[in-house]
């Protein structure tokens, strides 16, 4: 995961910078792109493994990267005709492809799910299922349990979102020679993303694997309403309705790309916050003061409604809900849109401008 930062001394915001809060969309660009994860299918369930999240420096990095979204692929093979696992699902009659996707009572299971406590609906019933970053694992169900799903969710630290789905799936692993096309199971499919979902992510609609297919229908997704948690050293979260857009003491932002490891966690922000006035009372003004991050906003970026990043906006003072009022932005035809939009404020904040207590004066 890499950082991208700009951070501004107070002399020269004004000038430099007359939008000074505006989203860095070229900044974003040149970013490392989010990793996107496609759930593997010939498994019953999927856990993987737990990565270090990279802890946010103060400092640019240079070069910018192609933009290109980053998939996590499953290498294809050949099977063994080897059982898979039995579906709890009814198979259609015929056991086609056809009839899978047309077949009512499936639907029907999607559309009557009820929606989880403290969750809200995303979508409902479509035919792909999510390829999302911050992927958390796979679970198979034996029903279209959507409470289920969810207190799989709920007991997953930094679940934030899951995503329901039926799945058409050989009952044995197709061989291109001795079983190129098997009869089909149904299975019903749980993933746990660490991530807000977005019906634009809902693009998995299948594979062959040798002459069968697999297909999805009766996918629903949702997303926690919950805010995101405490952080200690802070007060909030603070709902806002959108980015902060303040008329000064802005100090600058860092983004970080969604990936394994990295989700919608304001805690990375809090790191930034931090690590920002950690540097800058190493390198105070002339006269060794430095304005320390009191403040800063967290929240999702997408990009034509798929979830890019976490973009960690700082600032020297605190700010209302009210200048909460950047909801997005365009570059070129592409639309940019904010979501998630949370701030904190530093409980015991130092005075304004703070000293650094190894610091002499110029000309003393």
């Amino acid at each position: 995961m890499r950082a991208s930062f700009l951070a501004f001394s107070l002399i020269g915001i004004a000038v430099a910078l007359p939008h000074p809060q505006d989203i860095d969309l070229d900044g974003v660009a040149a970013a490392e792109p989010p990793v996107i994860v496609t759930p593997p299918y010939d498994v019953a369930s999927n856990i993987p493994s737990v990565l270090t999240t990279t802890s946010a420096a103060p400092i640019a990095t240079d070069g910018a990267e192609s933009r290109k979204r980053s998939d996590m692929v499953v290498e294809k093979r050949d099977g063994t005709c080897a059982p898979q696992p039995a579906g709890s699902g009814p198979v259609p009659s015929p056991d086609t492809v056809a009839a899978f996707q047309s077949d009512p009572d499936l639907q029907a299971l999607a559309t009557n799910a009820p929606t989880p406590y403290g969750y809200a609906s995303v979508f409902t019933n479509l035919a792909a299922s999510v390829n999302a970053p911050n992927y958390m694992g796979l679970h198979t169900l034996t029903s279209f349990d959507s409470l289920g799903c969810a207190n799989l969710c709920d007991r997953a630290s930094g679940c934030t979102a899951f995503n329901i789905y039926i799945e058409r799936d050989p009952s044995v692993s197709p061989n291109s020679t001795n079983c190129p096309n098997p009869p089909s199971v149904t299975n019903f499919k749980c993933t746990l993303y660490g991530t807000p979902l977005t019906s634009g992510e809902a693009v998995n609609t299948g594979q062959y694997r040798d002459s069968f297919q697999i297909v999805i229908v009766g996918s629903n997704a949702y997303n926690k309403n919950s805010p995101p948690p405490a952080i200690s050293g802070f007060s909030g979260p603070v709902e806002l309705g959108g980015a902060i857009n303040a008329p000064n003491s802005y100090m600058g932002y860092q983004y970080f790309p969604f990936s394994q490891t990295q989700g919608f966690d304001p805690a990375t922000c809090a790191s930034a916050c931090t690590a920002q006035t950690a540097y800058d009372e190493r390198h105070p003004n002339a006269d060794c003061t430095y304005l320390p991050c009191i403040f800063f906003n967290a929240y999702v970026l997408s990009e034509n409604g798929v979830p890019q990043g976490l973009y960690c906006s700082m600032y020297n003072a605190t700010w209302a809900p009210s200048y909460g009022k950047n909801y997005g932005q365009y570059r070129g035809s592409d639309r940019y849109t904010v979501s998630d939009s949370y701030s904190y404020s530093l409980l015991s904040p130092p005075s304004q401008p703070a000293l650094s207590p190894s610091c002499t004066p110029s000309g003393s």
